[in-house]
């Protein structure tokens, strides 16, 4: 990735990116709206990863909690416990069972509302072709097609650029051996003629390459408008692209939030008040009375009395 994982107060410039401080319309720099797509794609499967991870967590915990339910209800069923206490304990691991069930909801929720969801969308939007994904390629072939003029404009610069430097060098150095000549005592007039009109035609080359530059400059001036309309059009699309997936993304994390929170479950508050009214069945009192009645101080002892022997 080039786009790099970023905080909020990491300035762009230390990121590394190979597009930051250009302009989009340069040459080649669409490719940072389609490398946001490519990236659009993986956090797609990256959440489709990590929330199925997530259940398959809670799948594990559900689990481990139904068998605990299991085992401790018979533990505790043929433990020596009595009375309130025994039952209050009893329902404590009929509550944790109704909690694993409420785990399997959640999982159901996650499956259907987000990772279903998210494979839907992204199916529909990231169409494979081949080993690429439809949209992008779409989107690359339009920004290639709108930039194809452009850069035979900007190849047409450089040849106007690198004619008149060249021109340039030219005459500088037929101005030089025509200062040479002059400037020597014994050369002849026809040879003063001849670098006279060396410089004369080079100068004129000069001049016609340096128009040609300034024309060709200028056509990229009058193209400037038309270009940066069509690869800013495009650029429009992808951000569309781009702000449907995080629209998605945004109703990914309400889902989420609403299909695993448990504030508004009726079975939940059913639980809590099957929980509560337990603990107040919870007779300490009684149970102590239950212990004297049958084992204890209510009990009518047999007590030792003299026995004749037979």
């Amino acid at each position: 990735q080039c786009i790099r994982p970023q905080s909020e107060t990491t300035p762009e410039k230390l990121l590394s990116n190979p597009w930051h401080g250009k302009g989009f319309c340069e040459p080649g720099q669409y490719e940072s709206a389609l490398q946001r797509c490519e990236d659009g794609l993986k956090s797609c499967e990256l959440g489709i990863e990590m929330y199925t991870d997530l259940i398959g967590i809670l799948t594990n915990c559900s689990n481990a909690l139904h068998q605990w339910s299991t085992k401790y209800h018979k533990r505790i069923s043929h433990s020596n416990e009595i009375g309130t206490t025994k039952n209050t304990w009893i329902d404590t691991t009929r509550a944790v069972k109704k909690l694993a069930e409420r785990n399997d909801d959640i999982c159901k929720n996650i499956q259907k509302d987000v990772i279903d969801k998210l494979n839907s969308y992204k199916s529909e939007n990231y169409g494979k072709s081949f080993i690429h994904a439809k949209k992008i390629k779409e989107f690359r072939k339009e920004f290639k097609k709108a930039e194809k003029p452009h850069l035979e404009l900007l190849d047409r610069i450089d040849q106007a650029r690198d004619a008149y430097h060249e021109s340039k060098r030219k005459l500088e150095r037929a101005k030089h051996a025509a200062h040479v000549v002059e400037s020597d005592v014994g050369s002849s007039d026809e040879s003063k003629e001849k670098v006279k009109r060396s410089v004369e035609i080079t100068q004129k080359q000069t001049d016609n390459c340096r128009e040609k530059y300034k024309s060709v400059l200028k056509e990229m001036d009058e193209h400037k408008p038309k270009h940066q309309d069509r690869m800013f059009r495009i650029l429009a699309e992808t951000d569309d692209f781009e702000r449907k997936r995080l629209q998605h993304f945004k109703d990914m994390f309400t889902a989420l939030k609403t299909g695993s929170s448990i504030e508004q479950d009726e079975r939940h508050a059913a639980m809590a008040t099957e929980f509560t009214d337990s603990i107040k069945k919870h007779d300490i009192e009684a149970d102590i009375d239950f212990f004297n009645k049958h084992y204890g101080s209510k009990t009518t002892s047999k007590w030792p009395v003299f026995e004749e022997a037979n």
